[in-house]
């Protein structure tokens, strides 16, 4: 990554970003205790004041919210609108869209890529086009747990942030036999 490029982005995650969710929660979007959300989210400004998002929900890279739909619009001379509510402890995966009216309940995983038309209920994990509940997140997360057991797991010193350099990430390559790892 060029050094031109770094500080562009530093000023945008320090300036503008922020500014976006502050515009947002001024407009009226409630947003819960230890909220995290990622580059590029797009989290509906024109009715962002039906979106509840609640406490300890991550919002991965990419991701859409919307509250309201104009497909009706030319044809009924409505816009559609519609509430959406996202509970506690929810994560949603990368490029995910949420459309008006859904609510996503508690302790949900929604997966990458996954269009929720349809509720979520608590405790499920949700994907695909429409989303769907595939499983509880109590297997889930017992599957993950076993997955652990088998493959390398990785501590912070591994992470942009504490500047892992190439021989770590190499190691972490090299360990990974199955592809697959864990980080804290």
């Amino acid at each position: 990554m060029s050094v031109i490029f770094k500080v562009i982005y530093r000023f945008y995650r320090r300036f503008i970003k922020p500014d976006y969710l502050k515009m947002l929660k001024r407009r009226g979007l409630f947003v819960g205790k230890g909220f995290r959300m990622m580059e590029n989210v797009y989290i509906d400004p024109s009715h962002c004041w039906h979106i509840t998002i609640g406490d300890n929900v991550t919002i991965s890279p990419g991701v859409y919210i919307f509250a309201h739909d104009a497909s009706t619009k030319r044809f009924l001379g409505y816009t559609r609108i519609g509430k959406v509510q996202i509970g506690d402890r929810v994560f949603i995966g990368s490029s995910a869209i949420i459309l008006p009216g859904v609510i996503i309940g508690s302790d949900v995983v929604i997966g990458a890529g996954s269009v929720v038309t349809h509720d979520v209920p608590n405790g499920s994990v949700a994907v695909g086009n429409p989303a769907e509940v595939v499983e509880s997140l109590d297997s889930f997360l017992k599957r993950r747990r076993a997955e652990m057991e088998r493959v390398p797991r990785f501590g912070d010193e591994y992470t942009l942030r504490r500047n892992v350099g190439p021989a770590m990430k190499a190691e972490m390559n090299d360990k990974m036999k199955d592809r697959i790892g864990y980080i804290v």
